[in-house]
C-alpha cells in the first residue's frame, strides 16, 4: 500500500510516498480502508520542526479487527484519528478506541475532516460556556477551529462576532455570524458589531495577541480560552483547551451527528489524490481556502 512518509523537517517538499505491506489488525485495532484524510494547518509547522504532534483525521471502511474487538466490525464506515502520520495512507491500524461510527448521510471528505481542527472549536467553546444572550467575539473565525467555534456558540443562543479577512465575510454572514475584519480598528468595529453590549467571552484561534485583546475588551479570564498562543495563556491565566479536551470519540461522535443533520457546516475547499499530497500542501500554506483540504489515498 502508499503512504506518505516525511523524515527530515526541511518543510512541504521533503514529503514522499513510499510502499508497505497493508498493517495487521492487532488486539484492540481495527484496519481502516481510508477514503479521505484532511490535512491540518497545525502540520506546516511541524514540516519545519516543531513539536506539534500531526494527529491525522480520517474516514473510511473498516477491512480487519483484531481477535478482541467485537464493538467495530469488517465493513463498518467509521471516522476517527490516529496519532501519527499513518492516516495519509490507502490503509491504517487505528485503536478501536479512536473510531465512532460514521452517519450514512455524512460524505467521506467531511467525515475525515472533523477531528483536529472541529474539536478544537467545541472545546473552545465548552471552555467559555456561551449562553443565552452572550456576546461571544471569535479571532480566526473563518479557519477550521473559529468556525466550528461560531456555529456551536450560535446554537447556545450567543450573538457571534468574528474576526476574519474581509474576503470571507459574506460567507460568516451566511452561517450568521456578524463578520469584523483584522487591522487596527478591530476594537472599534467589535463594539460596533456589538451594539453596546459588553463582550462576554473570547476564543482565539489565530494568535498574535488576541489574548491582550480580549483582556482589553473587559473579558473575564475564566471565559477567555485560545487554542494557539499557549505562551500567553500562561502569562495571562486564560484557558487553553483544544483538541485533546473536547470529550473524545463522545465529542468526535457529537460533531459527526451535527454535520449529518445540516446543523454544523465544514466546507470542504479541495480534495487532492494522495500522489498530490505536496500540491495540497502547498495548497493550504500558500492560499489559506475558506473550508478544509483533503487527501483521496484510493484515488
Amino acid at each position: 500500500m502508499r503512504i506518505v512518509r516525511y523524515d527530515r523537517f526541511d518543510g512541504i517538499e521533503q514529503l514522499w510516498i513510499d510502499e508497505v505491506p497493508v498493517p495487521e489488525a492487532t488486539p484492540g485495532h481495527a484496519v481502516v480502508r481510508i477514503q479521505a484524510s484532511c490535512i491540518n494547518p497545525g502540520t506546516l509547522s511541524a514540516l519545519r520542526g516543531a513539536t506539534y504532534v500531526p494527529i491525522r483525521d480520517l474516514a473510511g471502511t473498516v477491512t480487519a479487527v483484531g481477535a478482541d474487538v467485537h464493538d467495530v466490525k469488517i465493513g463498518d464506515e467509521v471516522l476517527g484519528w490516529s496519532q501519527d502520520w499513518s492516516a495519509h495512507a490507502e490503509f491504517a491500524a487505528v485503536p478501536v478506541e479512536q473510531l465512532v461510527p460514521k452517519p450514512a448521510v455524512l460524505s467521506w471528505d467531511v467525515a475525515g475532516s472533523l477531528y483536529v481542527t472541529p474539536m478544537a472549536g467545541l472545546a473552545a467553546v465548552q471552555a467559555v460556556e456561551p449562553r443565552e444572550g452572550d456576546v461571544v467575539v471569535i479571532a480566526g473565525a473563518s479557519g477550521g477551529v473559529g468556525l466550528t467555534a461560531a456555529q456551536l456558540a450560535r446554537r447556545n443562543g450567543a450573538t457571534v462576532i468574528g474576526i476574519a479577512g474581509p474576503g470571507n465575510a459574506d460567507r460568516l454572514r451566511e452561517l450568521g455570524v456578524r463578520p469584523v475584519s483584522y487591522g487596527a480598528d478591530v476594537t472599534e468595529q467589535i463594539h460596533k458589531a456589538a451594539e453596546g453590549r459588553p463582550i462576554d467571552a473570547f476564543i482565539d484561534a489565530f494568535g498574535s495577541g488576541y489574548v491582550d485583546l480580549a483582556l482589553a475588551l473587559g473579558v473575564s479570564r475564566q471565559r477567555i480560552n485560545t487554542v494557539v498562543d499557549y505562551q500567553a495563556a500562561k502569562e495571562k491565566g486564560v484557558k487553553a483547551l483544544g483538541t485533546v479536551n473536547a470529550g473524545g470519540s463522545s465529542g468526535l461522535r457529537n460533531l459527526a451527528d451535527l454535520a449529518a443533520s445540516g446543523e454544523l457546516a465544514v466546507p470542504i475547499a479541495a480534495a487532492y489524490p494522495l500522489a498530490a499530497v505536496q500540491a495540497a500542501y502547498h495548497a493550504l500554506a500558500e492560499t489559506r481556502p475558506f473550508g478544509r483540504i483533503v487527501l483521496h489515498p484510493q484515488a
